[in-house]
């Protein structure tokens, strides 16, 4: 990867577009921006747009910030939300800064080990496992499976009985939150409250205690509890008072030590510049109250353990963009681009999200033009930004989209049967590693000629005629796309 030339001297970004956050951010004299060094035009060159760009070492940064925010109690256990990134190369950063992982399937589970975590350093969370994956995560051994209902209580049982070995388990406890007069709700975009879709309600947590312990081969070892996004930490201290009384429970009634406390993740980021609470906001003042609880219900310290995720990348990613055309209208002027909501960043079209859009080959010019950012694809509400204030962009400018380093790649999809762009990790030295190619049409549409295969041989060949076709020959192409 070509860098900046030596000698030459960058600087900060402009304030206008400044954020405190992204300080791995410059630009040079001709106004073209840097991410940790390395210009766009380079990565243009390199990998093509769209581009799903991470920086390692702001993931670190926070992976730390994160551990160090929470040492006062010593038997913590951070675990990397899987789901919202789950990249092998990032998963190996994660586990490098001594992080666990929560995974949300069978295929994040393989995803964990491929990336060199110990089966006891992985927690099998979701809404519904079939025997099949209940089964595969005893067999590999992981830490704990986690029930989030009471049929699949009874489901775990069941093959912890085929298998004749114990599954250790955690039970997800709905605990119906409020602070204030409102309930909590569990994503700013007004998703469900609290009380919907996860967990056994607490009013049910006894009974579900109950039936695991009916299980011989259950060992129940830990509670867990889902709050999606909480933009106030105080919901935190409420969960946590309530899972230690159940573990009080346990004891006084069976007997049972709970090992682990698991208050998941849901911790905040900023996309605007938002108020947002941060770890080392709540941390000290949560240990202190942990522990004083602990005492109070006479409790054997256990595992703490939170799952964040977005606040670890979010704000690390960055999706490159190229303007492909422009569209005056009379009410509005729009820029098309090459990328789109459902085959690159999925949150703006599902959640309303608000990501910074940067015109990262025209950063000194002057804001003066009003524009909505459009997708490609053939779908009227695929739109990456509306009404932002940009200079006077043209064909081929490079737009960089911020803080998209959760839920971007991990929820894309092929509608328009369009590829999922590469993604590559720019390292603190400037160096840059491709960490996930671009879609290939043959992996897209596998599925289907593998019926096809079955069905019409003579169908199929037409369909490798066309793989066979060198389109870096044909068309004189670089092969980036």
């Amino acid at each position: 990867m070509d860098k900046t030339s030596v000698g030459e001297k960058k600087r900060v970004i402009s304030k206008k577009y400044l954020r405190p956050r992204w300080n791995f951010l410059s630009q040079d004299r001709k106004g073209v921006l840097h991410i940790n060094n390395v210009s766009v035009n380079d990565l243009e060159k390199n990998y093509g747009t769209p581009l799903y760009i991470m920086v390692e070492n702001e993931i670190r940064d926070r992976l730390r910030r994160f551990k160090a925010a929470f040492n006062t109690y010593e038997k913590l256990k951070p675990q990397y939300a899987c789901k919202c990134n789950s990249n092998l190369e990032i998963l190996k950063i994660v586990r490098e800064e001594g992080f666990e992982l929560d995974v949300s399937s069978v295929g994040e589970i393989i995803l964990g080990l491929l990336a060199d975590f110990s089966p006891e350093q992985i927690t099998f969370t979701n809404l519904y496992k079939t025997e099949q994956d209940i089964l595969f995560a005893a067999k590999v051994g992981v830490r704990a499976v986690t029930a989030d209902s009471l049929e699949e209580i009874r489901r775990i049982g069941t093959v912890a009985q085929k298998l004749q070995t114990k599954i250790r388990l955690f039970i997800r406890i709905n605990p119906n939150i409020r602070y204030g007069n409102k309930l909590q709700k569990i994503h700013e975009f007004g998703t469900p409250l609290l009380a919907a879709k996860y967990g056994i309600p607490i009013s049910y947590a006894k009974k579900a205690i109950t039936l695991a312990k009916s299980y011989d081969n259950i060992e129940l070892i830990g509670f867990h509890f889902h709050g999606g996004y909480i933009p106030n930490y105080k919901v935190y201290f409420q969960a946590a008072n309530k899972l230690l009384k159940l573990a009080k429970y346990c004891k006084d009634t069976y007997s049972i030590n709970i090992l682990d406390i698991d208050l998941g993740g849901g911790f905040p980021v900023q996309y605007k510049d938002e108020a947002i609470f941060t770890p080392e906001e709540m941390g000290k003042k949560f240990i202190r109250y942990f522990k004083k609880s602990l005492v109070k219900y006479d409790l054997q310290w256990p595992n703490l353990v939170f799952e964040p995720g977005k606040f670890i990348v979010a704000n690390a990613g960055i999706g490159l963009v190229k303007i492909i055309s422009k569209k005056p209208t009379k009410t509005k002027r729009i820029l098309v681009t090459d990328g789109s909501t459902y085959a690159m960043l999925p949150d703006p079209l599902i959640y309303k999200t608000y990501y910074d859009i940067l015109p990262a080959t025209q950063m000194s010019l002057p804001r003066v033009r009003k524009y909505d950012i459009a997708g490609c694809t053939c779908d009227c509400i695929d739109i990456l930004g509306s009404n932002r204030i940009l200079p006077i962009l043209k064909e081929n400018d490079i737009l960089a989209i911020m803080d998209t380093g959760a839920y971007s790649n991990a929820m894309a999809s092929n509608f328009n049967n369009l590829k999922r762009p590469p993604m590559v990790m720019i390292k603190d030295t400037g160096a840059v590693k491709l960490i996930r190619r671009r879609d290939r049409y043959s992996e897209m549409f596998g599925p289907e000629l593998d019926v096809l295969k079955v069905a019409d041989p003579k169908e199929m060949k037409k369909f490798y005629n066309l793989f066979r076709i060198n389109i870096k020959k044909v068309w004189g192409s670089n092969g980036k796309k």
